[in-house]
């Protein structure tokens, strides 16, 4: 039997049954050989915030079997961002050469490298030396699963985190990854703006729902401002967040829908890093049933 994924005429009968699986895909001005996607996901494989050889080999092994997208682990956009001692952080220059390694391995494998964009907001586990640091969030709203009271953000550190996405973005674009994806799933900060139940500010940044847009949409505005025509923009956003505090389905859509003209994509999950009920579902227990979201 023709077990081999990179294979479109398999004679286990995937083919037939996922006709368009293995079928090119176009995305902006990248062309992805078939519909196989890695998500982004925490490897806990970088030090010093920087791309290392254990990450391109975890990544290029991916590419090899056959994978089509390849979106990396999240980057942080500023130094807020840093919610644990072992994730990647896209702020200096110095990123450049260790996202370009991985870049050049994944597309030896004729695979496309998109990585996370990323700010936590309040949802805080340990900051780069291990300790608790303290998190920013739109609103003073406390957080559930880790504990965390969080400072509300002012004008002029939203305008830093704002800038920062436009520069972690410039980074990629310069390490010749394919595009990016803004985290707006899990409850994160821009998923914090979204919220009217965290989101509890009286400025430009809250209220209406254009005001809870605001953030996203200018963090956005400023990747695409920082990078090249064919370079791609999505974002990930939890379609429902699963807590009794968290976004709505009915919610997540009219997000989508606003922020559709700034998009190239929308990847859809669930779930919340904000509770425990919330966060099961983001690396659901072997016991659920596969694709129970689907």
């Amino acid at each position: 039997m023709n077990s081999d994924p990179r294979n479109p005429d398999r004679a286990d009968g995937s083919a037939s049954a996922f006709p368009n699986l293995f079928q090119p895909l176009q995305i902006r001005g990248v062309r992805l050989k078939n519909r196989i996607m890695s998500t982004g996901h925490d490897t806990t494989l970088p030090t010093d915030g920087l791309v290392n050889e254990a990450l391109v080999a975890y990544h290029e092994a991916r590419a090899r079997g056959g994978v089509g997208l390849i979106v990396s682990q999240v980057a942080g956009v500023h130094e807020t961002a840093r919610y644990t001692s072992h994730m990647l952080m896209a702020t200096e220059d110095a990123c450049i050469e260790g996202y370009r390694r991985l870049a050049e391995a994944c597309h030896g494998h004729g695979c496309v490298v998109f990585s996370q964009l990323f700010h936590p907001g309040r949802e805080i586990m340990e900051g780069g030396d291990g300790l608790l640091t303290v998190a920013y969030a739109p609103s003073v709203s406390p957080n559930e699963r880790f504990r965390v009271m969080p400072r509300q953000l002012d004008q002029r550190m939203i305008d830093e985190i704002v800038a920062g996405y436009g520069e972690a973005a410039r980074r990629m674009h310069e390490a010749r990854l394919d595009g990016v994806e803004f985290v707006a799933s899990h409850g994160y900060l821009p998923a914090q703006f979204f919220n009217p139940r965290v989101n509890r500010r009286t400025d430009g940044y809250g209220g209406s729902p254009e005001g809870r847009l605001r953030f996203a949409s200018e963090a956005l505005k400023a990747i695409r401002a920082s990078t090249s025509e064919d370079f791609v923009v999505g974002m990930r956003i939890s379609a429902s967040e699963r807590d009794e505090h968290g976004l709505t389905m009915d919610e997540a859509l009219d997000i989508c829908r606003a922020l559709e003209p700034l998009l190239d994509y929308v990847n859809v999950t669930a779930g919340t890093s904000a509770s425990a009920g919330g966060a099961v579902h983001i690396v659901p227990p072997m016991a659920y049933r596969s694709a129970y979201l689907a």
